[in-house]
């Protein structure tokens, strides 16, 4: 796996690559922007963002993870954002939170997945079984039990979204034309006391093979059973 840093005249790019895919994460006005790339055909299986989080106060890449801290001079809020490759290398972890220095802020901002590629979506029950592919009659499902969402995409891999349970009340999934799928995340509903900071985690997994449905089924179930990870 490799880690570097591209400086451009408009925005600073972190870059990391492994065999099977390669993270790129972009830092504009207020927003940012990360791109999810399948290896090595170099294809872009997802998108995804932050808006409203001001400007990028600081970034810096240690082991396996981009660090980076935005502060919005409007509302006074700061937002931390670790983009933390797996340990297995099939997929990138988001740890975000944010923190207030004013008292009772509203903190909620919403994190944004698009797949522009999406062959198929399918969702699990709360029985931990995976639903018939598809989203219904009116193409869009709001999960609350379990939060996850499984895309097949063009390349023949099966990719998930992970919301960690008790981060946000529920998430929504919506196919919004034959080749796309967004999967919209809110966090951070509840107001923020001065100085208390809250945190919410994000995986992004891939699988392939038969059984890759299975094994997106575990992972989301180690995740719910893992710990809170450290951070610096």
């Amino acid at each position: 796996m490799s880690n570097s840093i591209w400086i451009s005249d408009y925005d600073i790019v972190h870059r990391c690559k492994t065999d099977n895919f390669q993270l790129s994460v972009a830092a504009f006005p207020g927003k940012m922007n990360a791109k999810f790339l399948s290896q090595p055909k170099n294809w872009q299986v997802a998108e995804w963002n932050l808006e409203g989080i001001g400007n990028r106060e600081e970034f810096y890449i240690r082991g396996n993870d981009l660090v980076e801290r935005y502060t919005s001079d409007e509302d006074k809020l700061s937002t931390e954002i670790y983009s933390r490759v797996l340990p297995d290398l099939d997929g990138v972890e988001l740890i975000l939170s944010r923190q207030t220095s004013t008292l009772d802020s509203d903190a909620e901002m919403a994190l944004k997945f698009r797949f522009d590629d999406a062959n198929s979506v399918i969702t699990m029950n709360a029985t931990g079984q995976w639903n018939a592919p598809g989203l219904g009659h009116e193409n869009r499902a709001e999960l609350s039990d379990p939060m996850i969402v499984a895309i097949g995409c063009l390349d023949a891999i099966q990719y998930a979204v992970f919301a960690y349970p008790g981060d946000c009340a529920s998430i929504l999934a919506q196919r919004t034309n034959e080749e796309t799928v967004e999967v919209t995340i809110p966090l951070f509903s509840l107001h923020l006391e001065k100085g208390v900071i809250r945190r919410s985690r994000i995986q992004f997994v891939r699988a392939e093979g038969k059984d890759a449905m299975e094994q997106l089924a575990a992972k989301y179930q180690a995740f719910c059973e893992s710990e809170i990870p450290l951070t610096t």
